[in-house]
């Protein structure tokens, strides 16, 4: 019967003894069991305390203050592989710090490397009289002689070390041996995790931040064509934010007033990329280009696009093409005003002799004086025509509105002139000069006086008038100078007068302009610090008035004629 207890009893608690030691050995079974148990929770907290955006010195701390009540341990640290070289990354508790975070343990003589290289747990123990090891003496300075420096393997490859320090011998057995390995293979794993995904994030943040740092538009959408991913430029693009931005299909933000189909699904359909040159608004040329995203089944699942807003581009390119036209009319002009110069210098000489052999009594002086005057006044016409093919300089003077005006009539007054133009001068004779580019004053004024020209030639009336005036005029709470076109033509309604000044914006045929002139007028005059202002009613004529400032003397000292 007796024994019959005895087989019970050691099943029941896995002790096999004696009566009189049964209570000794079931004591030290159950401290065993704790013992066990205890490391697999410290197994189990390291697991679910390691987070890889908290720093691991949290773990760190919450493993050795467990590690403590098991082994009297007061210094953990861990020391990572990066490039080749063993580099301590972290520790607890920090005010031992033998070592400063970063620091890279040299392979000579080294413990951390005997352990890393030869895959094995190193326990090692010292003292001050013998220094063998390059970390024995920093370590001994914070009272630490005892050491377990544990390797961490992650698939055959050395991620770091781990060590733990202490005062005191510490004596490890086959278990705790075993314990420290699995802990260190925990560890391992966990740090290679927050590793991989720190890369990731890292990749993922320099993603984001070319994204973000392209200065055209990107955007990403769905394979429902809405748009699930913008960039600032979209943002600036478009004035809306992402909240007003994603989830709209590309669709509605381009084509929303058109009821066609929309073209990006061409792409959708084709799984090519495709390039379109699209005007979004009346002022903004757009490429865009499409670019599938495609699945391992060769389906598009979304798309990528871009647009580059070439409006300026195009602008420049017409300008250029513009200029080149203008430069070789001005050398054709200066071809045909030299080979006039020649006979037109005869004709005055000779009228000059015959005029003085004549009586102002006589019949024929008349005759005579007309034609001088007439050789002059063509004189006058060559020589601005050849100032004004000359190539153009960016120097800057003082000039006179007046004088640039009457230059300007010189080559062009009589075009407009003949077509029954009438021109009416209000000028004020004594302003003062204004400083700037004679030359892009004038090409200012010639496309005032062209475009009143052909306001007035677009509908039928008899009195034809372009009034050219100058004079003094507060603007911005700043006196400038001001010359003004008028006509009495068509005027403009508001949905003109709120685009023309847009670059391409015209009301003409495509033969007949470009849409460039009053564009390349104002950025004249803003580069001119002034402005061109418009007064005008649809049916009641219009006004153009270029200003620019004064930095001359006071209004008083001026008269209005």
């Amino acid at each position: 019967m007796f024994h019959e207890k005895e087989a019970i009893i050691e099943k029941l608690t896995g002790v096999k003894s004696s009566k009189k030691s049964y209570y000794t050995e079931l004591k030290s079974t159950i401290v065993e069991l704790e013992r066990k148990n205890k490391k697999l929770e410290i197994l189990s907290d390291l697991a679910k305390g390691f987070h890889v955006h908290r720093p691991i010195e949290e773990s760190l701390e919450r493993v050795i203050s467990q590690l403590y009540e098991m082994y009297s341990m007061q210094r953990i640290s861990l020391s990572l592989l990066i490039d080749g070289e063993l580099q301590l990354q972290s520790m607890y508790p920090d005010i031992l710090a033998p070592f400063p975070i970063g620091t890279v343990f040299p392979k000579e003589k080294s413990l951390y490397w005997k352990a890393a290289d030869r895959d094995i747990i190193v326990i090692h123990e010292f003292d001050d009289s013998v220094i063998r090891f390059k970390e024995e003496k920093a370590l001994a300075s914070i009272n630490i002689y005892h050491l377990c420096i544990v390797p961490l393997i992650v698939k055959g490859e050395l991620v770091g070390v781990l060590s733990f320090g202490s005062a005191n011998r510490i004596n490890y057995d086959v278990s705790d041996i075993e314990f420290l390995r699995q802990l260190s293979d925990h560890l391992a794993v966990l740090v290679e995790n927050a590793r991989l995904y720190q890369a990731v994030l890292q990749g993922k943040d320099e993603w984001e931040q070319t994204f973000q740092a392209v200065a055209d538009v990107l955007m990403v959408t769905d394979r429902k064509q809405q748009i699930v991913r913008c960039n600032k430029a979209a943002n600036l693009f478009f004035d809306l934010d992402n909240e007003k931005l994603l989830g709209h299909t590309f669709h509605e933000l381009v084509c929303r007033e058109s009821h066609q189909p929309c073209p990006f699904e061409d792409t959708f359909n084709t799984n090519d990329m495709i390039n379109y040159q699209i005007t979004l608004q009346p002022e903004r040329v757009c490429d865009i280009q499409t670019f599938p995203v495609i699945d391992e089944s060769e389906t598009s699942i979304g798309m990528v696009i871009y647009i580059k807003d070439i409006t300026e581009k195009i602008r420049t390119q017409a300008q250029l093409q513009h200029s080149g036209k203008l430069a070789a009319i001005g050398e054709m002009a200066a071809g045909v005003a030299h080979e006039l110069n020649s006979p037109l210098t005869a004709v005055l000489g000779n009228t000059q002799l015959l005029k003085r052999s004549l009586q102002r009594e006589e019949p024929n002086f008349k005759l005579v004086e007309g034609i001088e005057k007439s050789g002059n006044r063509c004189k006058t016409t060559i020589k601005n025509l050849l100032s004004f093919s000359r190539p153009e300089k960016n120097e800057t003077m003082l000039c006179s509105f007046q004088q640039a005006a009457e230059d300007v009539l010189s080559l062009i007054g009589f075009q407009i002139e003949r077509e029954q133009i009438a021109f009416k001068k209000e000028f004020v004779f004594d302003l003062p000069l204004v400083e700037g580019s004679p030359h892009q004053i004038e090409q200012i004024l010639i496309n005032l006086l062209l475009n009143a020209k052909d306001a007035l030639l677009s509908q039928e009336q008899n009195n034809r008038v372009i009034t050219i005036a100058t004079g003094l005029m507060e603007y911005s709470r700043e006196i400038g100078i001001y010359i003004s076109i008028e006509d009495n033509g068509i005027g403009m309604g508001e949905d003109i007068l709120n685009n023309i000044f847009k670059p391409f914006y015209s009301t003409k045929n495509t033969q007949e302009g470009t849409g460039l002139g009053l564009s390349v007028s104002i950025d004249i005059a803003k580069s001119h610090n002034g402005t061109i202002l418009v007064n005008s009613e649809k049916g009641s004529g219009s006004e153009f008035i270029l200003w620019l400032p004064h930095k001359g003397g006071g209004v008083h000292e001026y008269t209005y004629g």
